[in-house]
């Protein structure tokens, strides 16, 4: 007898990723030939004894949106309980004749879930990212040879190094605590155990930040420019490729309270020191270390830190720093007699500073955010410096004049207003590493929770970062464990038009809003559902006839005109900000999404940036920095746009 069964892999979602499999009881009579069959449609290299197939009994169609999104929360989780939290009922036995499956009465119904063995994902050198099953080897021997197989590795494993989030993997230890070890790190297609050539170029960040020069060698700037332009070891701009996508206002909130600071009024004692400060440092200076001594006597006073050298290995020193213990460093300050005294930038010896404090964080958990402050003779200037993949220094204010100046009120105030951001960001720093919080990857952002109700908090996870754009995937946690995909934007809040995004979100052509938190520095986190089944316009057009790029082209500029109609311009729609995905319950055959809504808003509001791309972008005329963003533009860009995805027939 033939069945149809509806099944699915855990991890996947059942509702898009159901595939059907006939079951002819007559040619497949085990559980271990149904395994094969499964195997082989599904086109696996694993072994069947490997894989575990559950009976499962739930409907697919015709649910409520509720009970689609637990389900796909609960069978996307691949360390679900499926007995308890689906119902399934492992297929143990040998013979297929007590199995009754019930797909005569409920086609509509899940029947089999394919559940695979745990794997790890593996990458050497450039090569694409390969998974394997953690159950196809037993010793590292086996592994080894499985590796060999999967990559043309020769020799032995001791001729390459298994590095997984700038970690060596150890295997001096158990396959179990090998494994743990990979866990823990949050292995994935995103972050595979890279595995390189022990005797080649390659060398963990840990093992290059140790094989650099003294951060006095590093302050030169061609040394600098030596080592950063190819394969940057620091993020610092400098040059202009050493640069971070993700501000470090976002991988750590201190330093966006720091910038918000500075726009907050000084008190009384801010202003004091300011005034003594500016004028100790803007006398001549025998010796450099005149004038750190001065600095660091004023600046432990006025902080209510000791600011003082610390050692460093190699008999080092640092010039100034503050010190939770000889684990975390808070601040450190680098000085220069004058700012042409010495053949070293203050600011590039800084950074090396900051790179030989990541060195010694191999095994810690925290981002380790860190202000940098630069004094060259009477200049000032503070940066913001976080360990991610790789170290990233931001600066945190313009270049001051440590000069009193009694008639420049405005200057002085600025100043004034650092100090004190300064001061209390210390104070921050002090809470921050009382209790350091658990990252969950360094490379990415640490993000609020998201309390829905009393008995509901969401921990934000995040999956992966979309190119170099400030959009995420993330997973939401629940207390109960439930996983959920979305989105996480973040934007500048003054730019970003929320009543444009809500309203396009209420006619349906948007991604729904789930959450928005206000974080510092300005920024406006956007929560929003994930559309995994909608691509960029430019990804779908090339497989459409003619009546289907009719229909999504109309179907587009009606979603353009509802925003016109109701007196609103969305300022950039290319191809990446038309989102499209197949729908068959519309007339047009398309679901048509609007995204990135910094320039929108009203007619006679919305403006452009002041710093739009007129390299790379043909802009319509009359679009320009800082302008009004008019109906006409809208219109001019989105043919423009049509034209170059092939949307217009004639």
């Amino acid at each position: 007898m033939a069945y149809i069964l509806n099944c699915f892999v855990l991890g996947e979602d059942p509702l898009e990723k159901v595939f059907q499999f006939i079951l002819d009881t007559s040619k497949i009579q085990t559980i271990g030939l149904l395994k094969d069959a499964i195997i082989t449609n599904l086109k696996l290299n694993v072994a069947a004894k490997e894989v575990k197939l559950w009976k499962v009994d739930f409907p697919l169609i015709g649910i409520d949106e509720d009970r689609k999104l637990n389900l796909i929360n609960k069978c996307t989780n691949v360390n679900i309980n499926i007995s308890d939290e689906l119902g399934g009922v492992e297929l143990q036995t040998l013979s297929m004749s007590n199995i009754e499956f019930v797909t005569q009465q409920n086609q509509q119904h899940a029947h089999i879930i394919v559940q695979l063995p745990t794997a790890v994902y593996y990458q050497y050198n450039q090569s694409k990212i390969i998974s394997m099953s953690n159950s196809t080897w037993n010793d590292f021997h086996g592994l080894f040879n499985c590796l060999k197989q999967l990559f043309g590795l020769r020799g032995s494993m001791l001729d390459y190094d298994f590095i997984i989030a700038n970690k060596r993997a150890d295997f001096a230890v158990s396959k179990e605590n090998f494994i743990k070890f990979i866990e823990d790190n949050k292995n994935s297609s995103d972050n595979p155990v890279r595995i390189i050539d022990a005797k080649g170029p390659q060398m963990t960040y840990v093992e290059i930040l140790d094989s650099l020069p003294t951060p006095s060698k590093l302050g030169e700037p061609e040394k600098w420019n030596n080592i950063n332009c190819n394969k940057a070891v620091c993020l610092n701009h400098r040059p202009p490729s050493a640069s971070s996508a993700v501000p470090v206002s976002l991988y750590c909130p201190i330093f966006g309270t720091f910038e918000d600071r500075c726009e907050e009024d000084p008190e009384r004692d801010d202003n004091i020191f300011t005034y003594k400060f500016c004028l100790e440092m803007a006398k001549f200076y025998s010796k450099e270390e005149y004038r750190r001594e001065t600095a660091n006597r004023l600046l432990s006073a006025y902080l209510d830190h000791k600011v003082e050298p610390i050692i460093l290995p190699g008999n080092r020193s640092t010039d100034g720093t503050v010190s939770t213990n000889e684990l975390y460093r808070e601040i450190n300050i680098e000085y220069k007699n004058e700012s042409c005294s010495t053949n070293s930038c203050a600011h590039l010896e800084n950074c090396g500073y900051y790179l030989t404090f990541c060195s010694k964080q191999e095994n810690t958990d925290t981002n380790m955010p860190c202000i940098l402050v630069n004094i060259a003779g009477p200049t000032f200037a503070v940066y913001g410096a976080v360990l991610s993949s790789t170290a990233i220094v931001d600066p945190l204010t313009p270049i001051f004049h440590l000069i009193w100046l009694k008639n420049n009120e405005k200057m002085m105030l600025a100043l004034s207003r650092t100090f004190r951001a300064l001061r209390l960001s210390l104070q921050d720093l002090d809470n921050y590493y009382e209790n350091v919080p658990k990252t969950h990857h360094r490379l990415y952002p640490l993000f609020p929770d998201w309390r829905l109700d009393l008995n509901t908090l969401y921990k934000v996870r995040i999956n992966s970062q979309y190119g170099n754009y400030l959009l995420w995937k993330a997973t939401l946690q629940s207390n109960n464990t439930v996983d959920w995909l979305i989105y996480v934007k973040a934007v500048q809040k003054k730019y970003y038009s929320l009543e444009v995004h809500e309203y396009l979100v209420d006619t349906g052509n948007a991604p729904i809003i789930l959450n928005t938190v206000e974080w510092p520095g300005g920024w406006l986190l956007v929560y929003m559902e994930c559309l995994e089944n909608h691509v960029t316009l430019n990804k779908i057009t090339h497989n459409l006839d003619n009546n289907e790029r009719d229909s999504l082209r109309n179907e587009i500029i009606r979603v353009v005109r509802i925003l016109h109609d109701k007196n609103l311009v969305h300022g950039d729609l290319r191809e990446g900000n038309i989102l499209v995905g197949r729908d068959n319950e519309k007339d047009s055959g398309f679901d048509v999404k609007l995204i990135d809504f910094e320039w929108s808003g009203p007619v006679n509001t919305a403006r452009y940036s002041h710093f739009m791309n007129h390299i790379a972008i043909n802009w319509p005329e009359g679009a320009e920095d800082g302008k009004l963003v008019m109906k006409e533009h809208d219109i001019a860009m989105l043919e423009q746009t049509f034209r170059e995805t092939n949307l217009l027939t004639n």
